[in-house]
């Protein structure tokens, strides 16, 4: 069977094996057959600004369309805007063409659901058997016209988010938008709201996304909001469903200053039923301490935000998301949306009459992380050694601090992670654990 799926749909680089003509033409059809249950399947199609898009879109929907398959084309629209369209109604599924925050040689293909969550994992292996079944499709029906309308009713559905007018009424915010979806539409979003809209990184031009720019490279953002003497900055990703924060004095809020900062206020409202969030393992130990503060629970998920959602469902959480700015509300949405989380996130501030700095008085604890290489990536449970040594680690750190130990999901490496209060005591765990392993696997 073709393996293609990963934590966030398929990714590679643009143009070569998985993501060629045949094998996204075939994947279109096949997609056709898993929707069709006798009807014509519509589908909702986008994509990001790199300069592969258009070509890999068109490969999928000659193949959709080549299985009786009828394709909306949105043109350039953030995944996240995809996601809250496919929940107005009317479409079978959704399929956008991004890399996210890769860089523009790179692209991929996410699926999504009618609900607008992300296609189960049980639907994209159904995918991969259909596409060793299928044959290559004859030739299809010509890509259809960009259907202009729908940018529109996706910052319609942004706006009616907030509760009142004008949440960020005079308030002076710097957006960058990684030269990615959100080029424009964040501007006219947040002018919509009242605030005064300085742009940088929104000129895409095919091969810019995401370059010294956006969620993952904030710096540029952070300055000129200092130059500009603004009141705050959002930096987006280049499909746009991540979001960081910058505040007045150019430090950045990333996405455990943000769960922190948006669970207070939803609690403070009545807003945060069973008093927890979600985040996943990755999140700074010091997160946990400063919710439990706060009476609140810090639930702990595997990395990616569809097991981010997963927990939630789960156990009722209505927050949660990633350190890197992947944050879902869903009292807003099914899916991380940075539009949503930045104009809510800084309406909170507006709304107080308080700097955006006050929004996250979070302290990370210190925190040791060490990548060994590995021969085997066997269960850990099955190694005594190297849970004799967990164990102890635990131990020591309960109250504390925290260790996380996994495999790379891309490489041949284990990686170990210590947090704790006292930089001596972690950085010992982490070398007696990665010992441990090296003498067990290396």
């Amino acid at each position: 069977m073709t393996h293609m799926f990963g934590t966030d749909g398929i990714r590679g680089r643009a143009l070569q094996a998985p993501l060629d003509e045949t094998t996204l033409r075939k994947l279109g059809a096949s997609l056709a057959r898993e929707l069709a249950a006798g009807s014509r399947p519509r589908i909702l199609l986008a994509g990001d600004t790199r300069a592969s898009t258009q070509v890999l879109a068109s490969w999928i929907a000659e193949g959709f369309q080549a299985e009786g398959g009828v394709v909306t084309w949105a043109g350039v629209l953030p995944t996240p805007a995809v996601s809250h369209l496919l929940r107005d109604g009317g479409f079978a599924a959704g399929v956008v063409i991004s890399a996210s925050h890769n860089p523009a040689d790179d692209n991929g293909v996410k699926v999504l659901a009618a609900s607008g969550e992300k296609a189960p994992r049980a639907v994209e292996k159904r995918l991969e058997h259909l596409l060793d079944a299928v044959d290559v499709p004859a030739q299809g029906a010509r890509m259809p016209g960009i259907d202009s309308s729908l940018k529109r009713r996706y910052l319609e559905i942004v706006e009616r988010t907030h509760a009142g007018p004008k949440p960020l009424e005079g308030m002076r915010v710097v957006i960058d938008a990684a030269h990615g979806a959100a080029s424009g539409l964040a501007a006219e979003l947040f002018e919509r709201l009242g605030a005064d809209v300085t742009e940088i990184a929104c000129s895409p031009d095919g091969t810019n996304i995401n370059l010294a720019c956006g969620a993952t490279a904030p710096e540029t953002l952070a300055d000129e909001v200092v130059r500009q003497g603004a009141d705050g900055g959002l930096a987006l990703d280049g499909d746009a469903d991540r979001a960081v924060v910058v505040d007045e004095h150019g430090r950045v809020l990333d996405g455990d200053d943000i769960l922190l900062a948006w669970a207070r206020h939803l609690k403070t409202q009545g807003k945060l039923p069973g008093m927890r969030v979600v985040a996943t393992v990755m999140s700074n130990y010091g997160l946990e301490m400063a919710l439990a503060a706060d009476g609140i629970e810090l639930i702990r998920s595997p990395v990616g935000d569809r097991s981010v959602w997963e927990a939630m469902q789960a156990s009722g959480a209505v927050l949660g998301g990633e350190q890197s700015g992947h944050v879902i509300c869903s009292h807003h949405s099914v899916t991380g949306d940075g539009l949503i989380t930045g104009s809510h996130v800084l309406a909170i501030a507006s709304k107080s009459g308080r700097p955006v700095s006050s929004l996250s008085d979070l302290v990370r604890v210190p925190q040791v992380l060490l990548n060994v290489p590995v021969k085997r990536k066997e269960p850990f449970e099955r190694l005594p050694e190297v849970q004799h040594v967990l164990a102890r680690a635990k131990e020591e750190l309960e109250g504390r601090g925290r260790v996380l130990l996994r495999y790379s999901g891309t490489e041949p490496l284990a990686r170990v992670m210590v947090e704790g209060d006292e930089d001596r005591l972690i950085k010992r765990w982490a070398e007696e654990l990665a010992g441990a392993v090296v003498r067990a696997l290396g």
